[in-house]
C-alpha cells in the first residue's frame, strides 16, 4: 500500500496514475482528510499544470485514534460532481467549487481542479483588518460574502429539491454510520459546552436523541452538511474580475433538511465575527439570510435548533474560539441555549423576532 501521510508518498502514489507528479505540497487547514497540491511533470489537455488531490482514511486527518468511515470520500465525490454538472456555477460566477477530475474508489482519494493560492475567510476575520481595500473594507467584504453564501446556498437547495435529483439525495442514505457520525460532532460539542459551562437542562437529552433520528430522514434537500465560514477561500478583486469565493469541502453531504446548512453557517459566521469582527456580525448575518430568503422559506423551530446547537457547539470550540475570553465563549453559548429554549417551548413569534434570525422570516418585498 501507499503512504498518503507524507508528500514523498504521494510522490510514489501518482506514479501508477496519469498524473505524474514533479512536485507535491501538504495544504494546510484540512482535519478531516489528507490534502495536497501536486505539480505535473506534463500539463493537462486543460492547460492546468497543477491538481489538488484529496485522500481520506478511516479517521480524521487530525486525529488518528477517531474511527471514521471512509465511505465519506464517495459521498464528497458524488456531491462535487452532481454540483459542476448543475448549472449552478460557471466560470464567471462569482461562487465556485472545485471540480473532480477522478476519482480512485480502491484508496479513496479524488483529484481535483487547483484553486490556486487563496485566502481563508476565517483568516481574514480573525485578522481583524480594519482596512481592507482590496475587497472594498470590512463591511462591503462581509456584504459580498454573506449575500454570495445566502445567494448560492439558495439556489443549490432549491436544485437539489427537484424531483429530478430524488435519485441524488437517496444515493445519500445508504451509509446511515458516516451521517451519524457527521451529526454526532455537532451533539458532542453541545454536551461539552453544556457540562463546561454548567449549562445543561433536563429537556437536551431529548432534543439530541430526536436530532439523532431525524438525521436519517431525507428533509427533501442535499446539504453540504458543513457549511462553515472555515470552508470559504476567497481571492481579491483583479482588473476585469469580481472576487471569487470558493466552498471547499462536501464530505459530509447527506439529504436532510435545509435548517441545517443555513443554521450552521449562521452559528459559525455570528461565533467568528462576534470574537474578532463585531462591528460586522449583524450585517453579515443579514446578508447571508436575505439572499437565501429570496430562494426559500425554512421553519422556524428547525432554525431555532440548527443554530442554537452549533452556537453553543461548535461555536465555542472552533479553533477561532481557542485562548479566548471565557465569558465572551459562555455568552456565545447562552445566545444559543436562548434559541434552544425557545425551540423547545415551540414559541415561533419569539424565533421570527429573534435579531439573528429575523431576516429570514421577513415578508418578501
Amino acid at each position: 500500500m501507499y503512504n498518503f501521510k507524507s508528500p514523498e508518498g504521494v510522490l510514489v502514489y501518482l506514479k501508477s496514475t496519469r498524473f505524474v507528479a514533479a512536485n507535491v505540497q501538504l495544504l494546510s487547514g484540512g482535519s478531516s482528510a489528507f490534502i495536497y497540491r501536486v505539480v505535473l511533470k506534463s500539463p493537462l489537455e486543460t492547460g492546468d499544470k497543477s491538481i489538488v488531490i484529496k485522500h481520506f482514511e478511516g479517521y480524521p486527518s487530525a486525529y488518528e485514534p477517531m474511527k471514521w468511515g471512509v465511505e465519506r470520500a464517495d459521498h464528497e465525490y458524488e456531491a462535487l460532481s452532481a454540483v459542476a454538472t448543475s448549472g449552478l456555477f460557471g466560470s464567471d460566477s462569482m461562487v465556485q467549487l472545485p471540480r473532480p477530475l477522478e476519482y480512485d474508489q480502491e484508496t479513496h482519494t479524488i483529484f481535483m481542479t487547483d484553486l490556486g493560492p487563496l485566502l481563508p475567510v476565517v483568516q481574514i476575520l480573525q485578522q481583524g483588518h480594519s482596512n481592507l481595500t482590496e475587497f472594498g473594507g470590512i463591511h462591503k467584504f462581509a456584504e459580498t460574502v454573506g449575500w454570495a453564501l445566502g445567494d448560492f446556498v439558495g439556489r443549490f437547495h432549491h436544485w437539489s429539491a427537484l424531483p429530478e435529483q430524488a435519485a441524488l439525495r437517496a444515493y445519500f442514505a445508504l451509509n446511515p454510520s458516516v451521517i451519524r457520525q457527521s451529526v454526532d460532532i455537532h451533539h458532542l460539542c453541545l454536551n461539552l459546552t453544556a457540562d463546561r459551562f454548567q449549562i445543561r437542562e433536563t429537556w437536551m437529552d431529548d432534543l439530541v436523541a430526536k436530532e439523532q433520528q431525524e438525521a436519517l430522514t431525507d428533509g427533501g434537500v442535499l446539504v453540504m452538511g458543513d457549511c462553515s465560514l472555515h470552508n470559504v477561500l476567497v481571492s481579491p478583486p483583479s482588473e476585469g474580475r469580481d472576487m471569487r469565493i470558493y466552498l471547499t469541502d462536501l464530505e459530509m453531504a447527506r439529504a436532510s433538511y435545509p435548517e441545517v446548512d443555513i443554521g450552521e453557517l449562521t452559528a459559525m459566521t455570528v461565533s467568528i465575527t462576534r470574537l474578532y469582527s463585531p462591528s460586522i456580525e449583524r450585517l453579515f448575518v443579514a446578508s447571508v439570510h436575505k439572499a437565501y430568503h429570496r430562494h426559500r422559506d425554512l421553519d422556524s423551530r428547525r432554525m431555532a435548533i440548527a443554530t442554537g446547537i452549533d452556537l453553543m457547539g461548535l461555536g465555542t470550540v472552533a479553533p477561532w474560539a481557542r485562548d479566548q475570553d471565557e465569558t465572551k465563549l459562555k455568552e456565545l453559548a447562552l445566545t444559543g441555549l436562548e434559541l434552544l429554549r425557545l425551540s423547545v417551548k415551540g414559541d415561533e413569534n419569539s424565533i421570527r423576532r429573534n435579531a439573528t434570525l429575523k431576516h429570514l422570516f421577513l415578508p418578501r418585498s
